[in-house]
């Protein structure tokens, strides 16, 4: 599938995550998991992507705007305290679940994708890194 297939066949959210993946990835990280969620039944929230290097496991939220658009505010201020509590409980059980990646730093980045009105084309990929910290 070409890129522009693949851009025309994604949503603006999707288009979003895979261009932050790509930006990882460009870092040296490899992506592990995407998607994840609780499958307990409790809403606790998805991770949008899981990434890895040899020493640092990052939990990544992706937040996509088209330029122009403050419809749902500047990407990372969408990542309110809600947001950043459900991100917290969900790394903890992925955590609790792969004991086998312990070793590894974890981190909690936010990543804002914002995309050119006209023809959805990354305009900037920023990356927060350790945007969500755990104060307990």
């Amino acid at each position: 599938m070409s890129v522009v297939a693949r851009k025309a066949a994604l949503s603006v959210g999707a288009l979003g995550e895979s261009l932050a993946q790509e930006e990882y990835q460009k870092d040296g990280f490899e992506i592990i998991a995407s998607n994840v969620f609780n499958h307990t039944g409790k809403q606790l929230g998805e991770i949008d992507f899981v990434a890895k290097n040899e020493s640092k496991l990052v939990f990544v939220e992706v937040k996509t705007r088209t330029e122009g658009s403050d419809k749902y505010g500047e990407g990372a201020a969408a990542v309110g305290l809600a947001k950043q509590r459900k991100l917290l409980k969900a790394v903890k059980i992925f955590l609790a679940n792969h004991r086998e990646l312990n070793h590894l730093q974890p981190r909690i980045d936010v990543c804002v994708v914002i995309l050119s009105k006209l023809d959805k084309q990354s305009k900037s990929v920023r990356i927060i890194t350790n945007a969500v910290e755990d104060s307990h």
